[in-house]
């Protein structure tokens, strides 16, 4: 087991006028045998909704490597917030526009 934890930085939107930096998100991980295991910055491996982000990667010719393994998850954990109930999306733009009456 490795206490190492690591970074990705996974590119979402190159450069455009309106974010001149792009759109990245930030991952952290570390290796625990031959998985990788998504966690927060603090070290605590994330669970969100019951689910581990935790899985194999490979050594060999045509097996992805720790670091697409670890992108791979950092979306996923990116789309599962975005879905999560909790998310400033989810609590200000879900449910019926409230129109005032008369119009």
């Amino acid at each position: 087991m490795s206490n190492e934890f690591k970074t990705i930085h996974v590119h979402m939107k190159r450069p455009s006028r309106s974010k001149p930096g792009g759109v990245s998100v930030i991952g952290h991980y570390r290796v625990e045998d031959d998985n990788v295991v998504m966690c927060r910055p603090d070290g605590v491996p994330i669970e969100l909704n019951g689910k581990k982000f935790r899985r194999k990667f490979g050594t060999k010719s045509g097996e992805l490597n720790e670091r697409e393994v670890a992108r791979m998850m950092t979306l996923e954990i990116r789309d599962e917030l975005k879905r999560s109930p909790y998310s400033p999306a989810a609590v200000f733009f879900s449910g019926p526009i409230p129109y005032p009456k008369g119009f």
